[in-house]
């Protein structure tokens, strides 16, 4: 999610956090091992030229070759709120949601409004959409997550929580005062990362802050879980020209470190999304949005994520898609995404 440069009051800062127990994942939730139940990869994205939901398949052998279906068609098309979604994120259900699916994303339509009028005055609800068998979406909603001084919430995702028993619900958000309330002044918060929980995508705690950076920008949050006990947690601050890496073994509550690696020729990068290899053991991808004139996917892989190492992967050009994330499928669901 592309950014404005905003200078704010300085905010509180909150870029490692203890302030619970550490919580598990469940076990299902992007797997370390190799699975030999899934035959590919589906990427759900948006594009430049239409702010709809797209789908593109990629199979084992090819992990990075993904191709739209659906004809090079929109899935999904809005018709709430802006009527246009970026940012686009699907949700494996787990819990009492087990064979359900969710997509979530950020309600803006940047042609309508300007990066600096978006952050003031932008929706404060995420769309939803949910499914059983990754071809029907049905029941599209737009969820407030956020009060009256937010200016926006931006570039959603969600990872299961095993030990609250609900989705780890996160996303971009910017704050004014109370006595602000056209949002015309500084923000009190700069552009920085909120979590609220929900079992439903319906109905959400009251949001709380997870990265605050003070006046820089954190934005696009995605978690890649590495075993039982540790996580790593990839994001996009004002500060740096790459991802941020950082890993924690104490759950997404607990304290995190940074990872001394480089990812590879990532410059003026957004949105990073790992994903593993359904067959090669270790082995990882990481997927970012190219900012700028040139805009879209590029990515990387890695066969050590802890080192924080990753090379950069140009053997497909990815760039028709934007801000993407991706789900390891089974040969019958790949079957029937690629037959739309």
């Amino acid at each position: 999610m592309k950014l404005t440069s905003i200078t704010g009051l300085l905010a509180l800062p909150i870029s490692t956090l203890a302030l619970a127990l550490p919580s598990r994942l469940a076990p299902t939730q992007l797997s370390k091992k190799a699975d030999e139940t899934k035959a590919g990869y589906l990427a759900v994205y948006w594009t430049t030229e239409d702010e709809s939901v797209y789908f593109a398949l990629s199979a084992n052998d090819d992990a990075l070759g993904f191709e739209a279906i659906n004809g090079g068609k929109a899935i999904v098309s809005p018709t709430l709120g802006t009527k246009a979604i970026r940012d686009t994120t699907i949700v494996r259900g787990e819990g009492d949601d087990e064979g359900k699916y969710y997509i979530i994303g950020t309600d803006l339509d940047i042609d309508s409004t300007n990066w600096d009028a978006a952050t003031r005055n932008g929706s404060r609800a995420l769309f939803v959409w949910e499914s059983t068998d990754l071809i029907n979406w049905t029941d599209e909603r737009l969820v407030t997550v956020e009060g009256e001084t937010a200016g926006m919430a931006w570039a959603p995702d969600a990872i299961w929580d095993e030990d609250k028993g609900q989705y780890f619900v996160h996303w971009a958000a910017q704050l004014y005062a109370e006595d602000d309330p056209s949002h015309s002044g500084d923000p009190a918060l700069t552009n920085s990362l909120r979590y609220a929980y929900t079992s439903d995508f319906r109905t959400f705690t009251e949001p709380e802050t997870y990265i605050s950076l003070g006046n820089e920008s954190a934005i696009d949050l995605s978690f890649l879980k590495v075993d039982e006990s540790t996580l790593i947690r990839y994001y996009v601050d004002g500060a740096t020209t790459s991802p941020v890496q950082d890993i924690s073994t104490d759950g997404l509550l607990g304290e995190w470190t940074a990872l001394d690696g480089t990812i590879e020729d990532s410059a003026s990068f957004e949105a990073p999304y790992p994903v593993w290899d359904n067959v090669e053991e270790d082995k990882a991808y990481l997927l970012c949005d190219l900012v700028g004139d040139n805009p879209g996917v590029v990515a990387w892989e890695s066969s050590d994520v802890t080192s924080g190492n990753w090379a950069r992967n140009d053997q497909h050009d990815l760039s028709f898609m934007r801000h993407l994330s991706v789900l390891a499928v089974t040969q019958e669901q790949y079957d029937a995404l690629a037959a739309l």
